[in-house]
């Protein structure tokens, strides 16, 4: 009997730490309010393995025919390699999500694989503006997002808006219900070099989360040890 409590909380807590390790990719939104511009981006993985996301996209205001440079080509939006800066700072984004190197060429959604991967109206459209400069939410499937991986991870970075290329309206992209705030986007991964939820940015554990689990493991041995 003192042997089985033994074996069965080892078990216990091997399981509990592998159940840490094998965390499935969460789903992610940014919430864009800024310049008068409000809408929310959101993206759901569609497997475990974190590539490729449902994406929805919600425009409650700001994009209007009047607002538009050119506004019968609307409003580009891409995923930035970096999160916004202090008081939502769109400058501070970096250039676009493009872990493969695809650099300027032009995205034809016809080929999206060759296209950056952070390039979302290129593969899939603009944002056309309305004369009341809402959108009805809408969705799709991009299988070349990616929720894992230190160079191709969106989590941490940012959403931006552009106005004819001129950046008007960003938003950094964390699990969903958090805030954009400052003290937020600190906590979380910022292009691989910060954590969030124990995870590093290509979906590992951080040392935090790893010693967690290995107290878990520990508290079962001991338990076992003193069963004995």
């Amino acid at each position: 009997m003192v042997r089985n409590t033994f074996i069965l909380s080892t078990l216990a807590a091997l399981g509990c730490i592998s159940m840490v390790l094998a965390q499935k990719p969460q789903t992610l939104e940014a919430n864009v309010n800024t310049s008068g511009i409000k809408a929310t981006f959101t993206f759901e993985p569609i497997d475990d393995s974190g590539d490729g996301a449902k994406v929805t996209i919600n425009v409650v205001e700001g994009l209007t025919k009047k607002f538009a440079v050119l506004p019968k080509i609307g409003f580009e939006y891409h995923i930035h390699v970096k999160p916004a800066g202090p008081n939502n700072d769109c400058m501070a984004t970096g250039g676009h999500l493009d872990p493969t190197n695809v650099g300027n060429a032009v995205c034809d959604p016809k080929t999206p694989e060759k296209c950056q991967e952070g390039d979302l109206s290129g593969k899939h459209g603009n944002l056309m503006p309305t004369e009341d400069g809402s959108i009805p939410e809408f969705s799709y499937v991009d299988k070349f997002i990616h929720f894992t991986g230190e160079a191709s991870t969106i989590t941490g970075r940012s959403v931006v808006i552009h106005n004819n290329g001129t950046k008007i309206a960003c938003a950094d992209i964390l699990p969903q219900g958090e805030s954009g705030s400052d003290s937020q986007r600190q906590s979380s991964i910022t292009a691989g070099d910060s954590h969030t939820n124990g995870a590093s940015a290509d979906g590992r554990l951080s040392g935090n989360a790893v010693w967690m689990a290995m107290g878990t493991v520990g508290s079962g041995l001991m338990a076992g040890m003193m069963a004995l």
